[in-house]
């Protein structure tokens, strides 16, 4: 019974696991860094684990994870409700979506893409901020945070797929 209740509760915690990862990740990159215009470039940590996980297990990182993933993220950074959940739910859309493309495909590959959505979800977001503050603003920030982000993903994914390797894989024995 006892034994029964803790394979449970391990595979609960198991299935959760790209997802609490997910919001420990952005929660860390949140973190306050004293640097000058780094909040305007800081890498967006959120669409590199919603990228990863839709690719590798989209079962264990549905949609709604990524939207509140994306609601999370808007509140630890401050920027509008609802931002960064859009940003990150039409990410998961297109990737899952295209799913079949990554199957088999080289690392390089899907850098590549990762970064075309990089530059996507920058200019969407820059796009929505403009029409919400009715102003253009420059767009260079927009441009290097997709740079930064596309140039760090590749440490992200080694860490990701470390976590899938040690704690999710066990669910598929």
């Amino acid at each position: 019974m006892i034994a029964a209740a803790v394979q449970r509760l391990d595979r609960s915690a198991r299935q959760l696991a790209p997802f609490l990862t997910s919001v420990v990740l952005v929660m860390l990159s949140a973190l306050p860094v004293y640097l000058p215009g780094y909040g305007q470039v800081a890498v967006d940590v959120g669409l590199m684990t919603v990228f990863y996980w839709a690719i590798y297990r989209p079962d264990l990182f549905p949609a709604i994870a990524a939207f509140v993933l994306g609601l999370w993220e808007d509140i630890l950074v401050g920027s509008p409700i609802g931002l960064h959940a859009l940003i990150l739910l039409l990410a998961n859309w297109a990737i899952v979506s295209q799913r079949t493309f990554f199957q088999g495909k080289s690392f390089a590959v899907i850098w590549c893409c990762f970064s075309l959505v990089a530059l996507a979800a920058g200019l969407a977001s820059w796009v929505i901020v403009c029409a919400l503050n009715v102003t253009v603003m420059s767009p260079v920030p927009v441009l290097f945070q997709s740079v930064l982000t596309f140039g760090v993903f590749p440490f992200m994914a080694w860490f990701l797929a470390r976590a899938q390797h040690a704690i999710i894989r066990p669910l598929d024995v």
